[in-house]
């Protein structure tokens, strides 16, 4: 089970084909086995010198430079692709270039950072390369209905349209229930819940968009299945951004342009091990195949998901109680039957599968150059408490 902890009130996937361009090799899914197995490779590894956990925030390709922040307290560091810390500074509290708890961060260009903080308002904050606070922007959050705290995900990020700076994310409190009641409406809330955001922090505005693909089964075909928020990835080179549903088997893809969020068509997830599963509203976690991440590297995006325990096995948990879950024999069995697993997307077509890592760990970040950024879980590696890796598909 992957380290990032979930808290929610409400419990939380892609083959339409779409055409390269000339350049590229066609892709189809009559030349491409969407099962073939593929494996990541490890190309490097960074070793930053510090004692206490390390996530890793972002990355800018023109300095070569990363953002990374302590798990648990508020300090920040710019570091280089070596491991070496260039600069760190903490800026959790009630100074005034401080904010109340570090929750996420990105470069800001090269011309600073912006932190969203945790907080009862999740406002961001922007800093100059000096770490002093220049503005605060107002939260995306609605109505308080569901937090999530993953040390591995950044639910923002920064684009540039016409030399102005804009935020795109995902909002999953961006609605008032009283507004927007799923129990009332059922499925007609993937029509009238904007989940996702575009933030123009010159004009100081916002506007929210809708993120479940329109080709996404319970969409299409209006079926409830519960909220299934949809997990967002963008890359700035291509500005594409996916969007995946934590239920389903659809993985939509978008095109940012400008200020608009453009949807261009789904592509269909499939892997051995989510065969014979169906999305419907209340199913618990445990026994349902869900996604819980999608990572853009270069070309490719990887989807995440964990494999299901058998339901037999998990009612007879249940059975026992509300507190089955603190039993150690089920963290024994969700030890045994709940494992990570990986599907491969490229050019709009699902190219195969990945069994495991090479090496137990938090996929934290992916890379325009085509790699990720893992990191070795603890006691991987006796005292390397920030050992991260650089992978990369190895694909013939």
């Amino acid at each position: 089970m992957t380290k990032s902890t979930f808290v929610a009130l409400t419990t939380l996937f892609a083959i339409t084909l779409f055409s390269c361009s000339e350049s590229d090799k066609e892709v189809t899914d009559t030349t491409t086995d969407p099962f073939q197995e593929l494996e990541f490779e490890v190309v490097d590894s960074i070793m930053v010198d510090e004692l206490e956990n390390l996530a890793v925030l972002d990355y800018l390709p023109s300095k070569d430079q990363y953002l990374m922040k302590k798990l648990r307290k508020g300090e920040v560091f710019i570091v280089d692709s070596k491991g070496e810390i260039l600069l760190k500074k903490d800026i959790a509290g009630e100074g005034p270039n401080q904010i109340q708890m570090v929750g996420e961060g990105r470069f800001y260009g090269e011309d600073g950072y912006i932190f969203k903080e945790f907080s009862a308002t999740m406002d961001f904050n922007l800093f100059d390369l000096d770490f002093q606070k220049t503005r605060k922007f107002k939260g995306t959050m609605q109505e308080m209905m569901a937090i999530f705290i993953s040390n591995n995900r950044q639910t923002f990020s920064v684009y540039e349209h016409d030399g102005e700076k804009f935020l795109f994310g995902e909002e999953f409190n961006s609605f008032s229930k009283a507004d927007i009641d799923y129990d009332e409406i059922g499925a007609d809330f993937y029509n009238k819940a904007n989940m996702g955001f575009i933030y123009d922090l010159g004009q100081d505005s916002v506007q929210f968009v809708n993120t479940y693909p329109n080709d996404w089964a319970a969409k299409k075909n209006q079926s409830w299945v519960g909220v299934s928020y949809p997990y967002l990835a963008y890359d700035p080179t291509s500005k594409t951004v996916v969007s995946l549903p934590t239920s389903g088997d659809q993985l939509g893809v978008y095109t940012l342009k400008g200020n608009d969020l453009v949807y261009e068509k789904s592509v269909e997830l499939t892997h051995p091990e989510r065969a014979g599963f169906e999305a419907k509203e209340d199913t618990n976690p445990s026994v349902y195949p869900g996604f819980y991440d999608v990572k853009i590297f270069g070309e490719y995006q990887l989807i995440q998901f964990i494999t299901a325990m058998p339901e037999d096995i998990f009612n007879g948990f249940r059975a026992q109680g509300e507190n089955y879950w603190q039993d150690p024999a089920f963290g024994e069995a969700a030890k045994k039957y709940r494992k990570r697993k990986y599907i491969v997307v490229k050019n709009g077509v699902q190219i195969g599968i990945v069994n495991e890592l090479p090496m137990f760990g938090d996929i934290y970040f992916g890379l325009p150059d085509g790699t990720l950024i893992v990191k070795a879980a603890d006691g991987e590696v006796e005292r390397d408490y920030n050992l991260f890796y650089k992978v990369r598909l190895v694909e013939e």
